[in-house]
């Protein structure tokens, strides 16, 4: 599936999908960091970890005080971050099943190919 269908299918949610996908890529920075920091001894190269893994930490909160300004993220009111939660999956089923049929076209290729 092609971005431009998954930002199609969002149902005017792209700005919660490209928030989600920053946060999830700040995470993935910090843990990064972290395990670079913890894997080097040279005093000038952990200063500068620590220094980098400091900015990817307050980018992180940035990026989750904005979630949570934009009723995005709800890290205080764990039901409703799961009933979000749930309402994501079902938006990803219905756009993933819509992904997996095949388009009309296409279907009707594949249609006169088992008949033949």
């Amino acid at each position: 599936m092609e971005l431009d269908d998954i930002l199609k299918n969002a149902g005017g949610k792209t700005d919660e999908l490209i928030a989600t996908e920053l946060l999830v890529s700040s995470k993935a920075t910090v843990r990064a960091y972290a395990v670079a920091l913890t894997e080097t001894v040279n005093p000038e190269i952990r200063d500068m970890l620590k220094r980098q893994m400091s900015q990817a930490l307050n980018q992180h909160a940035r990026i989750t005080d904005y979630m949570v300004a934009h009723d995005m993220l709800h890290p205080f009111d764990l039901e409703k971050q799961v009933k979000k939660d749930k309402k994501k999956l079902k938006r990803t089923r219905k756009i993933l099943a819509k992904s997996a049929q095949p388009k009309s076209r296409n279907f009707r290729m594949h249609r006169r190919r088992i008949e033949v």
